[in-house]
């Protein structure tokens, strides 16, 4: 099992940008500094790879005055995971679990396991 702690992930109606003074999508600037950042989080003991996993997401949520679309916040999160090193690629995902916690300490609280068809092989 693996825990990261990481900053509240970009929603990813907010991640992306068209246009602009580039062609095409991008990355927008408050997705690459949160990227760089969570970057920060990843020991190299993480890196492991792992094919066929099931992720637990859990969220501190910021306010109860919004509402907010907690399935928005999954992707951003499962690229970091691939572009780290952690898994393999998302598409290995078996099982996703999301829920919010108001009472957490760290912002965003990511846990990978091998999926537990593969334990019991």
């Amino acid at each position: 099992m693996i825990r990261i702690g990481l900053p509240f992930p970009p929603s990813i109606n907010s991640a992306y940008g068209n246009g602009g003074n580039k062609r095409g999508r991008h990355k927008m600037p408050a997705y690459l500094a949160w990227e760089k950042l969570a970057g920060t989080r990843i020991k190299d003991s993480h890196r492991i790879g792992l094919r066929n996993y099931t992720l637990h997401i859990c969220l501190r949520r910021p306010d109860l005055r919004r509402s907010r679309d907690l399935g928005n916040y999954e992707k951003c999160v499962s690229d970091l995971l691939v572009a780290h090193g952690i898994v393999a690629d998302d598409s290995g995902c078996e099982r996703l679990l999301m829920t919010w916690d108001q009472n957490m300490s760290d912002e965003c609280v990511v846990i990978i396991q091998q999926a537990e068809e593969q334990l019991a092989a």
